[in-house]
């Protein structure tokens, strides 16, 4: 009998989600269990999460952002700013819509500096809003 993927992420942990973003080979699971990783609320989950920005899978890489947002994750400002800088409009766009989740702080500010004078008008436009206060304010380190 195989289990649904909704009654796996119940019963799985932390420790197991992290491992299969890590070492599975299927992108699509990968980017699952950063997704699942996120909505797990478990700060914790970052350990596992920051490797996953640098994923050969784009899909893995935005899950993985995605999660960091929900999460809240302050310290992950420099990674982000990396990943911000050499990636595609989707992926800058998919970074600043975290950076908004997470809500402004000043660690965001280089990313928020390169993301002023992008030339995508959808990227300048999340930034000044996260140059506004972002969307949630809710914090942790």
């Amino acid at each position: 009998m195989r289990m649904r993927p909704d009654a796996v992420r119940r019963q799985a942990g932390v420790p197991q989600l992290g491992k299969t973003l890590l070492l599975c080979r299927d992108a699509s699971l990968r980017a699952w269990a950063a997704q699942s990783l996120g909505e797990r609320g478990q700060i914790s989950a970052y350990a596992y999460l920051r490797h996953a920005l640098w994923d050969p899978a784009e899909a893995v890489r935005e899950s993985a952002v995605e999660a960091i947002g929900a999460l809240a994750v302050i310290q992950s400002a420099g990674e982000l700013a990396a990943l911000y800088a050499w990636s595609g409009p989707r992926l800058r766009r998919t970074v600043l819509r975290a950076v908004n989740r997470i809500g402004y702080r000043s660690e965001f500010d280089g990313i928020l500096s390169l993301a002023r004078e992008d030339p995508d008008s959808r990227v300048r436009a999340l930034a000044a809003r996260a140059g506004r206060g972002g969307s949630k304010g809710r914090r942790r380190s």
